[in-house]
């Protein structure tokens, strides 16, 4: 018969055992998405992984999951993230992955979007001091329903908003005389459509246009942060604010960081720059180099170069969600929103805004 510590000391044996027997069950485990057979997967009711303890890598084609699950249990979990990766198209290596069709996001945005009902990601915020931000909404001419229905749904927002303040415009390039004649007409009426001097685009310079328009036409006493989305997104202006208290009010970028190889960038759908940030656009003549390819990896190269020494980043990749009702090969994508979502993303037409509406 054993005593009580022979008790204790044989089960510790044991369980270096145990844990040497299964030592790749612990830690991070990589999983590669194609060997996923969603055909023989029921996902229905899994969900047992936290989200938040999956990580696809997008580079090597390989999920990470920091639990001590072993693979045929976190397979079946996590086909519930990749279940339509694998039927568009597999991840590829770097950052670009194919998009579904507008016909394939016009179908599912159809039904609701889930929430999650309860989802812990930040403490207290109230008790921070309060922010203003401005926030430049990229759009395009012929999206003009689009911008009247956001410009109901934000000036609710504005006039809710506890102690903060935030405002807005809508930033286009120019277009042909006839598109021109009807923003003016729209600018007379709202007052508030910005027209910037470079042709309407979208990779080629827009980025650097709008931010010199800012720098050239808001003081930094008006703002503290200067923020870029589109109209295909959704802001609660009161959670963005919340939870950009606490961050510094100078040399700030905020979003949802991503490392690529030796360089980071916020990724396109919310960037949010300090107003300090805006003005060194205006002191640094534009070069088409710097600006021709993706905007958001663009603005993190050129922040890199001419901002380094200065640079505070912040990633944000609890709250910011693509719509949870088009299942893409996103790392922020995720069947559910939360009820304190900074950003929901794909809203690609009316229909996509009922549920925010």
């Amino acid at each position: 018969m054993f005593s009580g510590r022979s008790n204790i000391i044989f089960i510790g044996v044991l369980e270096i055992l145990f844990a040497l027997k299964y030592s790749n069950d612990y830690g991070i485990n990589k999983v590669d998405i194609n060997k996923i057979d969603d055909n023989k997967i029921d996902n229905n009711g899994i969900n047992k992984i936290d989200d938040n303890d999956i990580k696809i890598d997008e580079i090597t084609n390989t999920a990470l999951v920091k639990k001590p699950y072993f693979e045929k249990e976190y397979l079946k979990e996590l086909s519930f993230l990749t279940s339509s990766i694998k039927k568009k198209q597999p991840l590829k290596k770097g950052l670009k992955s194919k998009k579904p069709s507008y016909e394939e996001i016009s179908y599912d945005q159809n039904n609701p979007i889930p929430f999650k009902a309860k989802m812990e990601c930040k403490s207290e915020l109230w008790s921070w001091p309060s922010v203003r931000i401005f926030i430049g909404i990229w759009s395009i001419t012929k999206n003009n329903v689009i911008r009247n229905l956001i410009r109901t749904l934000y000036l609710k927002q504005k006039k809710d908003l506890i102690d903060d303040n935030v405002d807005f415009k809508f930033i286009l390039g120019k277009s042909n005389d006839m598109d021109l004649s009807q923003l003016i007409s729209e600018y007379d009426t709202y007052g508030d459509i910005i027209i910037l001097d470079v042709k309407e685009n979208m990779n080629n310079g827009k980025a650097y246009y709008y931010r010199q328009w800012v720098g050239l036409n808001i003081k930094t006493t008006e703002y503290d942060y200067a923020a870029k989305t589109d109209d295909d997104s959704f802001i609660h202006f009161q959670n963005m604010a919340l939870n950009l208290r606490p961050l510094p009010r100078d040399y700030l970028n905020y979003g949802h960081i991503v490392q690529y190889k030796n360089m980071s960038f916020a990724r396109g759908l919310l960037q949010v720059l300090s107003i300090n940030y805006a003005h060194v656009f205006t002191s640094i003549p534009f070069n088409k180099k710097e600006w021709n390819g993706p905007e958001d990896m663009q603005l993190g190269l050129w922040l890199d170069k001419h901002t380094n020494s200065t640079l505070n980043q912040f990633n944000e990749d609890c709250l910011m969600f693509h719509d949870p009702r088009v299942p893409i090969n996103r790392p922020i994508w995720r069947h559910w929103a939360s009820p304190y979502t900074i950003i929901i993303h794909w809203l690609k037409d009316i229909n996509a805004w009922k549920s925010i509406v």
